[in-house]
């Protein structure tokens, strides 16, 4: 079966902690215990913020590490859902879930295998 890619985004700039954060873990974590039992959990985690990233480039010659995000905007990717699901639109249907409970935008992309 197919594999995608859900990652949601949130603006990091911004920093603020939603009022309702507690009613928001408590959706999430009915979300993915509804993933489980509909067998199209795989895995997922929580990113620590972009901020905290460190980007490595190399080549022939050595290596560089820079601190922050590759891409400096203000939202980016804080966690991910890797799930199994038959098609693009049945995968659609679990991040309109997951962007509904979490209150931002969740990218969907299929995994290559």
């Amino acid at each position: 079966m197919p594999q995608f890619h859900l990652a949601m985004y949130y603006d990091q700039d911004g920093r603020e902690v939603p009022d309702d954060l507690p009613q928001i873990m408590a959706e999430l974590e009915a979300l993915n215990a509804e993933m489980r039992d509909k067998g199209v959990w795989v895995t997922a985690a929580g990113l620590e913020p972009a901020p905290d990233a460190r980007v490595v480039r190399a080549d022939e010659h050595g290596a560089e590490t820079t601190v922050g995000p590759y891409l400096d905007v203000p939202e980016q990717a804080g966690g991910f859902w890797l799930i199994e699901a038959a098609s693009m639109g049945d995968a659609i249907v679990w991040a309109e879930r997951a962007s509904r409970v979490l209150r931002l935008a969740v990218e969907v992309r299929q995994v290559r295998t």
